[in-house]
C-alpha cells in the first residue's frame, strides 16, 4: 500500500506493488480501480504519488517509468510527460505530483535529482529549483510536494530530515525539523499532508538508527511550530508498525496508511494546543 488522497467522499490509493489506482468511499467500500504493470499508457512501474485536481482529473507520479500520467475521473488515460534523465523535464525517481487549484501548474518532487520541477497543465517544462545539499532551497531526496491554501509549495526531505516551504516561484520561505526523536524532530521522515488551516502533518516512523522506534505522526502550524503528535508501536487501534502516507479530509480527519500492518486508520481531528 502507498499514497492515499481524500477528495470529498472518495479515498484514492496507490497500490504500489499492484501497479494500480484504487478508489474507495469513505467507509472503505471499493468503487473502482485501473492500471497494471508495464510501460504503456495507463500502466505503471511503482506508482508513488497521486493528486486529484479541481476538475476531478487524477495525476500519478509513475516513479520507475520516470514520468507523470494524467487520467480523467473514470481512469481513462489523458496524457503523460517525462523521461529518465537529469535534463529539463526529465526525472530520476519522481515521487510525488501536486496540481494547483486553478489547474495551471503542476509541481513534481524529482527525488533523485534533488529538485522540484514546475510544468504547465499540458506537461510543458517551466522551471526547476534545488540542488543536492543542506542549505536553504537545497534538497537531499525530496519525497512529497504539496500546495497550501496560499499557493505555497511545501516539500519534505528524507535525507535532510526536514520540511521546507517556498512560494509558487520556488523562493525559499522557511524550514523546520532536524534529526532525532524529540518533538519536531524526525527519523526516516515519510510523507506529509496539509489541512484547510495550512497546518502541516508529517509521518515519522522513527525507524532509522537515531530514532526511538516508536512510529508517529506529528502536527505543526503553518510556520513549522510543533503542535502535537500521535502514535505508538503495535498492531492495535491507533498503533503503527510502518506508517508511510497520510491524508486529511475537509472535516480534519486524518487517514494514515500503515505499510507494516497493511491497513488504513482514521483519526478524529486532533487538538491544536501545543504540548508543553
Amino acid at each position: 500500500m502507498t499514497w492515499i488522497l481524500i477528495l470529498q467522499k472518495s479515498i484514492y490509493t496507490l497500490d504500489r506493488d499492484g501497479a494500480r489506482v484504487q478508489v474507495f468511499d469513505k467507509d472503505g467500500t471499493f468503487i473502482k480501480k485501473w492500471g497494471s504493470e508495464g510501460t504503456g499508457d495507463g500502466q505503471f512501474d511503482t506508482p508513488y504519488g497521486i493528486d486529484v485536481d479541481s476538475q476531478g482529473n487524477v495525476w500519478v507520479a509513475d516513479r520507475n517509468n520516470a514520468r507523470i500520467q494524467k487520467f480523467d475521473s473514470n481512469g481513462n488515460f489523458l496524457l503523460k510527460f517525462g523521461s529518465s534523465g537529469s535534463g529539463e523535464g526529465q526525472f530520476k525517481s519522481p515521487r510525488h505530483v501536486a496540481v494547483d487549484k486553478d489547474v495551471k501548474f503542476v509541481y513534481v518532487a524529482d527525488s533523485n535529482n534533488d529538485r522540484i520541477q514546475k510544468f504547465d497543465s499540458n506537461g510543458t517544462f517551466i522551471k526547476s529549483w534545488g540542488s543536492k545539499g543542506t542549505g536553504d532551497g537545497q534538497f537531499d531526496k525530496p519525497v512529497s510536494v504539496l500546495i497550501d491554501s496560499k499557493g505555497n509549495i511545501i516539500v519534505n526531505e528524507r535525507g535532510n530530515l526536514r520540511v521546507q516551504k517556498f512560494d509558487s516561484e520556488g523562493n525559499f520561505l522557511l524550514k523546520f525539523g532536524s534529526e532525532g526523536s524529540g518533538d519536531g524532530q524526525f527519523s526516516h521522515v515519510e510523507h506529509i499532508a496539509v489541512d484547510k488551516f495550512d497546518n502541516i502533518y508529517v509521518n515519522d516512523p522513527q525507524s532509522d538508527k537515531t530514532g526511538s522506534g516508536i512510529p508517529r505522526f506529528q502536527k505543526f502550524d503553518t510556520n513549522g511550530n510543533f503542535i502535537t503528535k500521535y502514535g505508538s508501536y503495535g498492531t492495535g487501534d491507533g498503533q503503527f508498525t510502518d506508517p508511510e502516507h497520510l491524508a486529511l479530509d475537509s472535516d480534519g480527519y486524518v487517514y494514515v496508511s500503515d505499510k507494516g500492518n497493511n491497513n488504513i486508520q482514521v483519526f478524529k481531528p486532533i487538538d491544536t494546543v501545543p504540548h508543553k
